[in-house]
């Protein structure tokens, strides 16, 4: 009892140091005064003298905070006395440590007095007085400096900082944390502003040290093993508020928290910690992380610790991010895992750090390539591909790091995907994700890349695979089957399996490897015309060689052979070698081909016996067999099996072969060749075909035609002379390659097709320096605004947030015409009663557009005023329109306050309108909290009758809907997110009115009028008081706050 009453009476001192909790007064007009009645109660409570009548403010403050370190201290000691006291006893009816909120309420006010009076003033002090050793630190004006108090000062700051470290380590640095209601506040919430005093005195350089103000070399270690028992997550937030208000002319202090950030990182849940400091909001509301959230981890994790070399930061951090991006879906949030894999590219694809990417990329890929190429290594073979299916998914579609990802392990993947394709039972996710990779290796990687890595795979590296019942996969040594796939190849075998129609002419009886028809398949798969037509002429060169070859292995020939004979039948045509370098040849079959859908393949049959080209006697190998070549010709050349073919398949067929020619050919266009004219106006029709290859095909043709003829009018000597002598790509060019990548079906080719389009809007910069209009024709941009607008329609957030950075990109480089469209896009309606009717649909589009707006905003910087009368009209009629959805008028809001911090300028026009706006919303959208249910209504409903009760019954069950604010369509104004909007807009205006008025003195054009000043403290005021939603009344607060602080600007001035 004697504990509990100790623990009353410590409580009691804290109330009345702390003033009585009923006074909403933010600032006595006397603090002197109020601050010595408190000081005086509180120490005749415990006996001691009252303070001095002349006794300053700022001592005051000083020995308020003092009083309120012992109480903190007392405080703890009782309740971890009290808490061990009542563990150890078994009989205990009450625990005693128990405190209420109020009492937690007092807590908070403790630590935030001592924070406030003590080692925020004291620790301003120290820092004026340490030298200062940053160059850009410039001083604005003289300043005189009290020197004399500063060793009492320094002291005091010690004294007062080893005290509240000495709270948690009560028991020891060799113990864990003590825990009590104290500890659990200080660290949870003001972990941040205990670190700042601690790293300015604790790590004081000793050449900035003197003998009154040494450097507090006991903080060192107490700091150190305090973060060392935090969770990594705490201590990563605490050390980024810290830095951000680190003291400019102190930069030891800036290093020292970029060295224990560093320290964090390493622990080994430090790559975690980072992920869950930065995405807390994102892992409660589920939303996709921002790109400047993605970029800073990968900024944090690109950067090695001061004093921990490049080599063993690599060998720390890569593994533990490969395995983090290995786990299952569950155990990582998507945001955790997108940024894991978007910094892991960073780090091994950028230039920025040539050691770290070096290094990086040695570890990384031998990880992740050893166990396909050697089958050996950390991980298995399914955990390697799906580390690579994750860094493929939640990256930039950059060719390099594709290339460096996939290039070394193409062969044995495909060898890998062809085994799965073989076995009669196989993973047909793995079997997917295998296929995607191959695929989008293929399209975005160099033809001359491709090519190469495709003939090792036709020279027989990959390996062989083999996968067990359970569906682990390892590399096995090669096996040899030709012998028992020899004994089909029989003239019974033969005569038994065509009497049985059986006999498949393409089926790989002698196991070449790889497998001809599926290899030319894959090849096709790729869409890579330039490829293709390399690789047939390489097959053909390579054929000749191995024919001239006396010893040359028969196997290997044959596979040559059935490789050509495969190609030729995609292609259509013997002549296959020069179809690419006479366009006008092939573009006159296409125009038959497509005109005559029925006729084609009879064409083809005619001119495969032509003297032009290879025939099919020069490629026999087995002379002395006619019959049997006949029998294959006759099935060969069936017309019934011709007919078998779809006329898609013919009219497919010729597209393609029209798409190759056309990126062969670059300066072929309709004033060169007038056939492409029909050939246009024939495919038409195909692109509203039934058949998704061919409309999809038919649709990209159309477009890289249209793309060609709307270039005819530019200069075309000066592309081809760009194009005799090696240079770059021009912009048509480029143009034309993104049109193509946007009809892929895989999504990083896409994403890669709408990058190249944001670089040819995005803005140049010319050799002064200053920026230009791109160099792309003006009649392509609004082409390209309509695929951008397009594409923020997707569903997948990977396309839509590529789309509203290519619509930045589109203002920076075409200036106010892009702007006005996308804000006319973003307001439509407002005038009249149609965006009542908003879909979902609609309210997701006018909010990408938003984001692109806000991205705009924030890249004006100094030049958004000249921008602000397109912009802050529109958005503020939003904001009014009653009938909009409540979303938009929720981002309306928010894109006027991202313009407030870009630039308070530009709303100064505008300010008092939306000032007033604001405050008639909070009032008017106000929802008072409701009064919780006691015992007395239970009381109540007892007395009411049994139809009452089923009334009562009734009334429970609507609260089972979903709440408004997760409806993207409602206009209901009274959900929390429009309050917290508008007050969010109103705290930026007010920080930047008053910024203003410091910085300039004019009170006239920035300080609010004073009837809206009167009606915004008023409101806000019972909005702090009243509001439902807790969120609200917190903001509410503080932004009262801010209105006094705009008042003693004013008048101070």
């Amino acid at each position: 009892m004697t504990t509990t009453r100790t623990l009353e009476e410590l409580l009691r001192g804290a109330a009345v140091l702390t003033g009585p909790s009923t006074s909403r007064e933010t600032r006595p007009a006397d603090l002197k005064g109020v601050l010595h009645r408190r000081l005086s109660e509180y120490r005749a409570l415990r006996d001691q003298a009252c303070p001095a009548e002349d006794t300053s403010l700022e001592s005051l403050q000083l020995d308020t905070a003092m009083e309120s370190l012992l109480i903190l201290e007392l405080l703890h000691k009782a309740l971890t006395n009290t808490a061990a006291t009542a563990s150890a006893s078994a009989t205990a009816e009450k625990d005693p440590s128990l405190i209420g909120t109020r009492d937690l309420g007092l807590i908070r006010t403790l630590v935030s007095i001592v924070f406030k009076w003590a080692a925020e003033p004291l620790l301003q002090r120290i820092v004026a007085g340490i030298p200062s050793t940053s160059s850009s630190h410039a001083v604005t004006g003289a300043r005189i400096i009290d020197l004399t108090g500063l060793p009492h000062e320094f002291s005091t700051l010690l004294s007062v900082t080893s005290r509240l470290l000495s709270l948690p380590l009560s028991d020891g640095i060799t113990s864990p944390l003590s825990q009590s209601a104290v500890t659990a506040t200080l660290l949870n919430r003001y972990l941040s502003d205990l670190l700042l005093p601690c790293v300015v005195i604790g790590w004081l350089p000793k050449s900035l040290a003197s003998e009154t103000m040494p450097t507090a070399d006991s903080v060192r270690p107490q700091v150190m093993h305090l973060l060392s028992r935090l969770p990594a997550s705490q201590v990563i937030s605490a050390v980024g508020q810290t830095l951000s208000r680190a003291p400019p002319s102190l930069p030891y202090v800036r290093k020292t928290c970029t060295f224990i950030l560093g320290r964090q990182l390493i622990r080994p849940e430090g790559i975690r910690g980072l992920c869950e400091s930065v995405f807390a909001e994102e892992d409660v509301s589920g939303e996709d992380a921002s790109l400047e959230k993605l970029e800073h981890v990968a900024r944090v994790l690109s950067t090695v610790p001061s004093g921990m070399k490049v080599e063993e930061y690599c060998r720390t951090v890569i593994p533990r991010m490969l395995l983090l991006v290995s786990v299952e879906d569950r155990a990582l949030p998507p945001a955790h895992r997108r940024a894991i894999a978007f910094s892991l590219s960073r780090i091994l694809t950028s230039d920025d750090h040539p050691t770290l990417q070096k290094l990086s990329s040695e570890l990384a890929l031998t990880m992740l390539h050893d166990p396909i190429l050697h089958g050996s290594g950390d991980l298995s073979v399914a955990a390697s591909l799906r580390i690579i299916e994750v860094l493929l998914t939640n990256t930039d579609p950059s060719p390099t790091f594709i290339s460096t990802l996939f290039t070394p392990i193409v062969p044995s993947l495909y060898t890998l995907y062809s085994h799965f394709e073989g076995a009669k039972a196989s993973d047909p996710l793995l079997r997917e994700s295998l296929k995607g990779f191959l695929e989008t290796w293929g399209r975005l990687v160099g033809s001359t890349e491709v090519l190469d890595t495709l003939w090792k795979i036709i020279e027989g590296e990959g390996g062989v695979w083999r996968v067990d019942v359970a569906g682990s996969i390892s590399r096995t040594e090669e096996v040899d089957h030709n012998a028992e796939s020899l004994s089909l190849f029989t003239p019974e075998s033969l005569q038994q399996a065509e009497e049985a129609g059986e006999l498949d002419v393409d089926s790989n009886i002698l196991g070449l490897k790889p497998d001809p028809v599926r290899f030319v398949r894959f090849v096709k798969g790729l869409g890579r015309a330039d490829v293709s037509s390399e690789l047939f002429v390489r097959l053909l060169e390579g054929y000749r060689e191995l024919r001239s070859q006396r010893d040359a292995e028969p196997l290997r020939t044959l596979l040559y052979l059935q490789l050509v004979l495969q190609m030729q039948k995609e292609i259509s045509d013997d002549n296959a070698s020069n179809v690419l370098k006479k366009p006008e040849h092939i573009l006159s079959f296409i125009k038959h081909a497509l005109e005559h859908p029925g006729q084609p393949q009879q064409g083809g049959a005619k001119s495969s016996p032509s003297d032009a080209g290879l025939r099919m006697e020069d490629l026999r190998i087995v002379e002395d067999e006619p019959d049997g070549l006949d029998e294959g010709d006759s099935d060969d050349e069936d017309p019934d099996a011709g007919n078998e073919e779809t006329v898609d398949d013919m009219t497919s067929t010729a597209v393609k072969l029209l798409l190759a020619v056309l990126e062969a050919n670059p300066d072929l266009s309709a004033r060169t060749a007038p056939v492409l004219n029909d050939i246009f106006t024939l495919l038409e029709p195909f692109s509203k075909a039934s058949s998704e290859e061919l409309r999809s095909l038919a649709r990209e043709a159309r477009m890289v035609m249209t793309a060609r003829l709307a270039s005819t009018s530019t200069a075309s000597t000066g592309k081809a002379s760009k194009a005799s002598n090696g240079e770059a790509e021009s912009p048509q060019e480029t143009y034309q390659k993104a049109l193509k990548l946007l009809q892929d079906p895989l999504l990083p080719v896409r994403a890669h097709g709408l990058m190249l389009l944001r670089q040819l809007v995005s803005a140049r910069k010319s050799p002064s320096g200053t920026l230009s209009e791109p160099a792309l024709d003006r009649a392509l941009v609004p082409g390209i605004l309509s695929i951008f607008m397009q594409s923020i329609q997707d569903d997948d957030s990977y396309m839509f947030l590529n789309a509203v950075q290519g619509l930045s990109a589109m203002v920076d480089g075409y200036g106010k015409d892009v702007l006005r469209g996308l804000v006319k896009t973003y307001s439509d309606g407002v005038d009249g009663l149609g965006a009542s009717a908003m879909s979902q649909h609609d309210v997701d589009i006018r909010t990408r557009v938003g984001e692109a707006l806000g991205q705009v905003i924030r890249r004006c910087g100094d030049a958004l005023p000249s921008y602000a009368s397109i912009l802050v009209p529109p958005l503020f009629q939003v904001v009014r329109a009653s009938h909009f959805p409540t979303v938009l008028r929720t981002s309306a809001i928010s894109l006027l306050a991202q313009s407030v911090k870009t630039n308070a300028l530009a709303v100064l026009p505008y300010i008092v309108d939306l000032a007033s706006a604001m405050v008639d919303l909070l009032q008017v959208e106000s929802v008072p909290m409701q009064p919780r249910v006691g015992p007395r209504s239970d009381g109540a409903s007892e007395t009411k009758s049994d139809g009452g009760a089923g009334e009562a019954a009734g009334a429970a069950d609507p609260p089972k809907p979903q709440p408004k604010e997760s409806q993207p369509t409602t206009t209901d104004t009274k959900i929390p997110p429009l309050r917290r909007a508008a007050l969010h807009f109103l705290g930026l205006l007010i920080q930047a009115c008053t910024a203003r008025i410091y910085e300039t003195g004019d009170t006239e054009r920035f300080l609010l009028p004073p009837d809206i000043m009167r009606r915004a403290k008023t409101t806000l005021g019972y909005l702090a008081a009243t509001d439902a939603d807790d969120v609200v009344r917190v903001m509410a607060g503080e932004t009262v706050e801010g209105l006094d602080q705009l008042a003693e600007a004013a008048l101070g001035l």
